[in-house]
């Protein structure tokens, strides 16, 4: 019983989040700070190839335009998605990041973390 309750506790600790379907109003949305739907709904966007070849505005317009940030200045879209997953101390943040070419379509985008 208590190796259960080790490894149900170990879980949690580690990051794990359930995973759920992307949903562009959830991932707008306002939320709790103790929340993170996109670190939920992310693996989903990216695992369902939704973004590619989607142009700058369709983009923004199911994510949301992207806040300024210093962060990733690289990219084109930078988006915070929360503590990163699956490390004990959580010191860093995941982030969703997006290029585009100069068609301003979708011409790359990947997890990343701080």
């Amino acid at each position: 019983m208590f190796i259960f309750f080790a490894a149900v506790w170990a879980s949690f600790e580690a990051g794990y989040l359930p995973t759920r379907s992307f949903d562009s109003a959830e991932w707008q949305g306002e939320r709790p700070t103790d929340q993170y739907p996109r670190l939920e709904m992310v693996d989903d966007l990216i695992d369902s190839d939704r973004l590619d070849r989607m142009t700058r505005d369709q983009v923004y317009a199911i994510l949301g335009t992207p806040p300024e940030t210093s962060y990733f200045s690289d990219w084109d879209a930078v988006y915070w998605l929360g503590p990163e997953r699956n490390y004990i101390l959580r010191l860093d943040s995941e982030w969703l990041v997006i290029r585009f070419d100069d068609d301003d379509v979708v011409s790359e985008y990947r997890l990343v973390r701080d």
